[in-house]
Formats: C-alpha cells, sequence, structure tokens
C-alpha cells in the first residue's frame, strides 16, 4: 500500500501563500497551503465551487514576481468549519514556464526567499 509521500513524486513546501483561481465561472480567493515545482494544494474561500476541468491561478512566490498557471484538478473535499463550507483542492500545473518552474523548485530547495 503506497502511502501519501510515496506516491508524490517532488518534494512540497509548507506555505500559506494568497492565490486567486481562475474559473469558468468566475474568481475566487484562496490561500496555497504547499507547493512543489509540479503542483500544489489549495482551499478555496467562496464557498463550495465546482471545478472540473482545467482553469488558472494566480499566486506571487515573493514580493516581485507573479506567476499565472493552468492547473488541473487532481483531488478534492470539502471543508465544514461552523457555518461556513470551503473547498481544498489538489492540483497539477499544466503549463509553467521554465523560469517559474525553477523558481519553485529553488524555493522548495530551500535557495530562493519565500514572502
Amino acid at each position: 500500500m503506497n502511502t501519501e509521500n510515496e506516491r508524490r513524486r517532488e518534494t512540497r513546501m509548507t506555505v500559506s501563500w494568497p492565490v486567486v483561481l481562475i474559473t469558468s465561472q468566475g474568481a475566487s480567493n484562496g490561500k496555497m497551503i504547499n507547493i512543489s515545482a509540479s503542483g500544489s494544494a489549495l482551499i478555496c474561500f467562496s464557498g463550495p465551487v465546482e471545478i472540473d476541468g482545467e482553469f488558472s491561478i494566480v499566486f506571487n512566490p515573493s514580493e516581485d514576481h507573479e506567476i499565472y498557471v493552468p492547473c488541473e484538478k487532481i483531488w478534492s473535499d470539502k471543508i465544514i468549519h461552523e457555518e461556513n463550507v470551503f473547498n481544498s483542492l489538489g492540483v497539477r500545473f499544466i503549463e509553467i514556464s521554465s523560469s517559474d518552474r525553477e523558481i519553485i523548485a529553488s524555493m522548495v530547495k530551500g535557495y530562493y526567499p519565500a514572502i
């Protein structure tokens, strides 16, 4: 039986970055809770949002750098906290520039300053 860590191909870094999810339904604010060079885990604050197919996210790994990346949902779950319902989801980056991928990989390895 594979554990979650055994299934992952890349090291992830725990973060707490604001993120905007851009779907066919519009934009939703959220928080990125971890990241690797190939994907991340997110929490969407706009309540339950149906995310199927491709969508995009925008986030800032440093004060002077914004990353826009198309994604696909790998998994999702609902989080119920008091009277609020949030979506949590794992995403895979579909297209990301080699320079943005290198920035993220360097941050995960501890070589690039995060905000």
